[in-house]
């Protein structure tokens, strides 16, 4: 990867980051909207990370990007040792780097692998190697550059970060439901669920209304429907729709997901059922989960056609998918990926 001496004029390294386990889809989305010259799904061999070599004309365009969480512009890429003499070929490294800086910096790092120091260490030895070559001063709170030292196994990656803030943050959340979920995800699993304009997407979980507003936001013409037992979330998603500014887009309901029948009109059919299944976790409601899995799942049926496609996101995987194919369901993807800490499933199913 080491190939800067070869990188055109025209041309810019970017490591962007995402959730681990949707890199496939960062790089659809990235061939759709950008001049992608060269890629790699697992940048330094590390889940959630996605290098893109692209022109420099489109650099602004990542940031439109649903896929992503961070940018970060590679400035350089050098190996090191996972000993403690790899602080040295750092500070070396940092120090011969050409890193344009603002008036003041401060230095981040994420580790992963096995190494005798510690990111704390890293950020110390490169903050020190900028010091020492531009004399700029730090700032650990508001720094005008943002300068990223990650060390992944035996690859040093020293970058610029242009992102201050995630971009998973789409708009001033009015509502924080518990169990909110991150829209890269609810992104995610719209795209494998290969939602198209003019879609009926049902969330039978709604919760804040995450899945509903992301497809709002990025689909044209789709009639979206939100359903959740709780008076609290409906309240609160018709406040985030608002935020959102897809209050009009999408419909809410207050009923029961295993219960639709009473909630949704007979002969009404869904293109796509979207939804973040509920883990009980939080809740302590582990037991009660294959009753709703199952009650969803049945009263499901009846509102999907052929061509209809489910998606739902689960730590469950083995419940969801025996209970799915009781009540003549079809798997046809697993997507294992990093939810919160946890490991999570998208699934996605067809009424077979």
């Amino acid at each position: 990867m080491n190939r800067l001496s070869n990188l055109g004029k025209d041309s810019s390294r970017m490591m962007v980051t995402t959730v681990p386990g949707i890199e496939d889809i960062v790089l659809k989305e990235a061939s759709e909207k950008l001049n992608l010259l060269e890629s790699h799904h697992r940048f330094g061999g590390v889940g959630g990370r996605v290098y893109l070599e692209i022109s420099k004309e489109d650099v602004q365009k990542l940031f439109k990007m649903r896929s992503i969480e961070h940018i970060i512009q590679i400035i350089d890429v050098f190996t090191v040792k996972n000993t403690k003499g790899g602080l040295d070929e750092i500070y070396r490294g940092v120090y011969r780097s050409s890193i344009p800086l603002g008036s003041t910096f401060r230095v981040t790092c994420e580790r992963i692998g096995s190494h005798e120091y510690t990111s704390m260490d890293v950020q110390r030895v490169a903050g020190q190697a900028i010091v020492d070559k531009y004399g700029t001063k730090v700032n650990l709170k508001n720094p005008e550059t943002i300068v990223r030292v990650d060390v992944a196994h035996d690859l040093c990656i020293v970058g610029i970060q242009l992102t201050r803030t995630s971009l998973r943050i789409r708009y001033p959340r009015a509502f924080h439901h518990p169990s909110a979920l991150n829209p890269v995800i609810a992104y995610a699993m719209l795209r494998c669920a290969e939602v198209q304009p003019g879609d009926r997407i049902l969330d039978a979980f709604c919760g804040g209304g995450t899945i509903l507003i992301e497809a709002a936001q990025v689909w044209e013409d789709i009639e979206a429907i939100g359903i959740d037992i709780s008076p609290k979330s409906i309240d609160g998603a018709q406040r985030n729709l608002e935020a959102a500014k897809v209050k009009s887009k999408v419909k809410l309901i207050l009923g029961d997901a295993t219960r639709l029948e009473k909630v949704l009109p007979e002969g009404l059919k869904v293109d796509k059922a979207v939804s973040n299944l509920p883990f009980g976790i939080r809740s302590g409601r582990l037991k009660g989960l294959p009753k709703i899995y199952s009650g969803f799942l049945r009263s499901l049926r009846p509102f999907l056609n052929e061509t209809s496609k489910v998606c739902l996101l689960t730590i469950h995987k083995e419940l969801l998918k025996s209970i799915s194919k009781r009540f003549g369901y079809e798997m046809l993807e697993s997507r294992r990926i990093v939810n919160g800490g946890l490991i999570a499933h998208i699934i996605l199913l067809r009424p077979s």
